[in-house]
């Protein structure tokens, strides 16, 4: 008996000491808020601890944090202690600087740990903090003044491509040069550079005899992500070496422009398959006089068979600053359309104001007969601050326009202004009052309109909001019309996000002998989604549409009535990839819809593909039952009671030959649809540059539909000349430049300093050689501001000068000798210190001099840098970008005077923080996995 009660009182026992001890254990729980951190910033993030007292009592301890890797710096370095009475709780922020070189992909953890004093309780969480990617490429372009003087000699581009994301990249540089360089214009180069590094790209072209041709030339450079997305753009000039030149403008060897181009003749003769010949003569010209330029333009064609001459787009024309006319060809674009022939002139005032007027006689024809002419029109604007699409800005116009064909007079007058401009969010309104007579009817009818357009955002909300209004009878070509076209857009990451609506009504008045328009109204409620992947975009669009339509058709006594409703769905792909130049479209569009003129409701789509790559293109379109009112009522007119269906296959290719002199184009159109049965189309384009401004041509156009008897061919061959700017001023000057070697106080010049020949000179990209008592000149400039720099050498350097021209003009410009700083860096340690990458390549040096001249360069892989600049004192600075949070620049910022012929040496020490003690069983504040041990060249203390 006594020894059951023993075992009783034992088994109490160690129950009541297991009880105490797990009570003493469970005092108080520590948790951080949230389960983890994602970012791809290198700022700082915010981190909270919770302890909370579960005990009736008070508690005492420590708080202290660690972080598992130099990815994340803790800025609270020392421990806090903790008071908590009974039940109550803490929250403890913690901020981590994540560091600049912490690569995507990385794990690390921020430790919190919490300690009773007095006892050995004590408890830790952990908080994983993972980085995610960040995409940051920096492209510069580190010489962009080429030079060339002979044959053989070698045209280097050196770029250097700084990745300060934190992910290795793929990357493509670009480089497109003219024609007369490279066969293929456009060549790349594909780069893979590591996180958090620098190289340097240097893209050579061998200099030839069609290069030496040139004077000067440019050479656009592109660099692209792998997905295609721009990193940066840039122009490099390449300038033949000269001693003395003339100025001359830039011709534009843009062949592309055929008919904006200025300065530029091209005559052609068509033949076509019913035996006749059309001749057309197309020129423009240009010419700057002093502060003036006069234009002028001819677009004239002669058709063999009827004996008439056209002229069209033909006029002349003078402008200065503040003045202006034009007389021949005239069209204005308003409320109304006012095209013929008459002349108009603008007078500015001052900078803001632009006061506007013309006249026509409304004929197509410069030399039509005037019995022949639709009426007059004559107008008169005013503009404020560019008119009512810039800030600030409103523009009012008055019309008066007469048409003899239908007996019409409008009188017309707008007011258009921006009301409202600020960075998220515009608003602009405007009004319009019009009357119109009738000399048959003898009535007037007053008009008017109105519109409100507005657009802005709201954080990464964006909206838009176009409105207009007008009565039957106004004036403008816009008629009893109701327009709305609202839109919001959402961008959200990857994604975007839209909604769109539409309303078009249309209700015009006329009088008894105008032919009454169509009475129509459309309506279409979107909204949408798309998601970029990489290369690819999808989208999404479900909507719905209404029409309405009411058409009055010849021989009827009323209009008949037509209206539509469907439901839809819009779906997109579409695939491209820059540097392969392939490009991949399809979309697809199709539903439901129901009209009055069917029982029950049918099926619709429609879908289109285009792919390009290269030289070749394709266009395929296919529609399946009728999408719009207008197509059934062709086929209701057309007598077609099928399914109204539409195939388009359009192929086409464009190719280049004998070093892109041979520019061949050819194109197929295949079409077959329910009204017209089928057609087959062809057309082909060849031209040869004789010249860079002589070009030859010749184009072959080839229909037949097979609702016609005879198919349709046509020939047309010609030439194209093109000319220079023609600039006439007389107020050019020359430009003479002395370049000496400055060998006397820089203060004072001495009899001691020696010209500077052969040494290459830049003047706004155009490149010189001085000659053998260091002179250049630059002839025939005309007045303006100018860059003149000297090409420096690691010996001898000059700063860019900028002159004025406005007269001729003599300047001297001294090289001085440069001095030389060399420096080193490196790391200090203990026993102690984290365990951290030691980084010495590509760190940032720079050197600031008392006028505040920058000088820059990066350390090698050792450590090691070297600067050379002209004689005087700077302030050498390590930069920090690159170097772990937990180091201390020693001696950073150090002054000193750089001297010819004296190398300057400047070393830094990198110290690394040491750990703090820990003698706790279950934490370390060390990092757990850390580099190699520390290259020989380091010290420790």
């Amino acid at each position: 008996m006594s020894a059951k009660c023993y075992k009783i009182l034992l088994f109490f026992a160690v129950f009541v000491s297991g009880f105490t001890a797990w009570s003493q254990n469970n005092s108080f729980s520590i948790e951080f808020t949230s389960k983890k951190i994602e970012t791809n910033s290198t700022g700082i993030v915010d981190a909270y601890v919770r302890i909370v007292n579960t005990t009736s009592h008070t508690i005492e301890g420590t708080f202290d944090a660690h972080s598992s890797h130099e990815d994340l710096y803790l800025s609270q370095r020392k421990s806090k202690t903790i008071t908590l009475p009974s039940r109550d709780s803490i929250f403890i922020p913690i901020k981590a600087i994540v560091a600049a070189t912490a690569k995507a992909g990385n794990k690390s953890t921020i430790e919190g740990v919490f300690s009773l004093n007095g006892t050995q309780e004590t408890k830790s969480v952990f908080l994983p903090v993972l980085i995610r990617e960040r995409k940051l490429v920096k492209v510069m372009l580190l010489e962009t003044n080429l030079i060339y003087e002979r044959a053989g000699d070698s045209l280097s581009i050196p770029i250097r491509i700084s990745n300060e994301g934190n992910t290795a990249q793929k990357i493509t540089v670009l480089a497109r040069y003219p024609d007369f360089i490279t066969r293929n214009a456009i060549e790349n180069t594909d780069i893979s550079i590591r996180a958090f590094t620098d190289t340097i790209v240097v893209l050579k072209k061998v200099v030839n005899k069609n290069i030496l041709k040139q004077e000067d030339f440019t050479i656009n450079i592109t660099a692209l992500y792998k997905n295609g997305d721009i990193i940066n753009n840039g122009t490099v000039r390449a300038s033949s070496i000269r001693q003395d030149r003339k100025y001359a403008a830039p011709y534009n060897p843009d062949y592309n422009l055929a008919f904006n181009q200025t300065n530029q003749v091209t005559a052609s003769m068509q033949h076509n398959s019913d035996n006749t010949n059309a001749y057309f003569l197309y020129a423009n010209a240009e010419a700057e006089i002093n502060e003036g330029v006069l234009q002028a333009n001819i677009d004239m064609n002669w058709w063999e068979n009827s004996n008439q001459v056209f002229l069209r787009n033909t006029w002349l024309g003078y402008k200065e600053k503040n003045f202006g006319a034009t007389i021949g060809n005239i069209s204005k674009f308003f409320e109304l359309n006012l095209i013929g022939r008459g002349a108009e002139g603008f007078y500015k005032p001052n900078e803001k104001n632009t006061i506007e007027a013309g006249a026509i006689d409304k004929t197509f024809n410069l030399i039509d007969n005037s019995n022949l002419s639709f009426g007059k029109s004559a107008w008169g604007m005013f503009t404020h601050n560019g008119g009512w699409m810039q800030k600030n800005g409103y523009e009012n116009t008055i019309i008066y326009d007469s048409d003899t064909y239908y007996g019409t007079k409008n009188y017309l007058a707008s007011s258009r202004f921006s009301l409202y401009t600020s960075e998220n969010f515009n608003l602009r309104a405007g009004g319009a009052v019009s009357n119109l007579t009738s000399d048959i009817e003898s009535v007037n009818k007053a008009g008017g309109a109105g519109e409100v357009q507005f657009n802005g955002k709201v954080k990464s909300l964006f909206y838009s909001s176009s409105n207009y209004l007008s009565s039957g009878y106004f004036s403008g070509m816009r008629k009893g019309v109701v327009n709305l076209n609202e839109r919001i857009n959402l961008p959200v990451g990857k994604f975007n996000f839209w909604g769109v609506y539409n309303y078009l009504s249309a209700k015009p008045e006329s009088f008894a002998n105008q032919f009454t328009s169509t009475h129509f109204s459309t309506a279409r409620y979107d909204i949408g989604v798309s998601r970029r992947f990489s290369s690819v975009i999808v989208s999404l669009s479900p909507y719905y549409y209404t029409e309405n339509r009411k058409e009055q058709f010849i021989g009827t006594i009323s209009p008949e009535e037509y209206t539509m409703k469907a439901a839809r769905m819009s779906l997109g792909l579409t695939y491209y990839n820059t540097p392969t130049r392939q490009n991949v479209s399809l979309s697809f569009e199709g539903g439901l819809f129901t009209t009055n003129t069917i029982e029950k409701k049918e099926f619709h789509f429609k879908t289109n593909f285009i792919y390009s790559w290269k030289m070749f293109n394709l266009l395929a379109f296919y529609q399946y039952n009728n999408f719009y009112l207008g197509e059934i009522i062709a086929n209701s007119q057309f007598g077609v009671k099928e399914k109204y269906t539409n195939l388009t296959i359009s192929p086409t290719l464009q190719q280049k030959f004998f070093n892109d002199k041979l520019n061949v184009s050819v194109g197929m159109v295949y079409s077959k649809n329910s009204l017209i049965s089928e057609s087959l189309q062809f057309n082909g384009r060849v031209e040869y540059d004789v010249s860079q401004d002589f070009t030859l041509f010749a184009y072959n156009y080839y229909s037949d539909f097979s609702t016609s008897v005879n198919s349709l061919n046509t020939i047309q061959v010609g030439l194209t000349k093109r000319f220079n700017p023609i600039k006439i001023d007389r107020t050019r000057s020359e430009l003479e430049v002395y370049v000496y070697y400055e060998t006397g106080s820089k203060d004072k010049m001495t009899s001691k300093s020696l010209a500077a020949a052969n040494q290459v000179v830049i003047i706004d990209g155009k490149a010189f050689r001085t000659d053998n008592k260091g002179i250049l000149k630059y002839k025939s400039l005309p007045l303006g501001t100018y860059s003149i720099k000297p090409v420096n050498t690691n010996e001898w350097y000059s700063n860019a000068v900028t002159v004025v021209i406005n007269a001729d003009t003599k300047i001297a410009i001294g090289l001085n000798k440069t001095a030389t700083i060399k420096g080193s860096l490196s790391y200090i340690f203990t026993e102690k210190s984290f365990d951290i990458t030691r980084k010495k390549g590509g760190l940032p040096i720079i050197a600031i001099d008392d006028s505040g001249n920058v000088f820059t360069t990066k350390t090698d892989e050792n450590g090691n840098f070297v600067l050379y600049v002209p004689k005087g004192s700077y302030t050498v600075t390590l930069e920090k970008a690159g170097i772990s949070e937990y180091v201390e620049i020693e001696d950073n910022n150090q002054v000193i005077n750089a001297e010819p012929n004296d190398i300057k040496e400047v070393k830094f020490t990198l110290n690394i923080k040491e750990k703090r003690v820990e003698t706790r069983k279950f934490s370390s504040s060390g990092f757990k996995n850390g580099p190699s041990p520390a290259p020989a060249k380091d010290k420790k203390k």
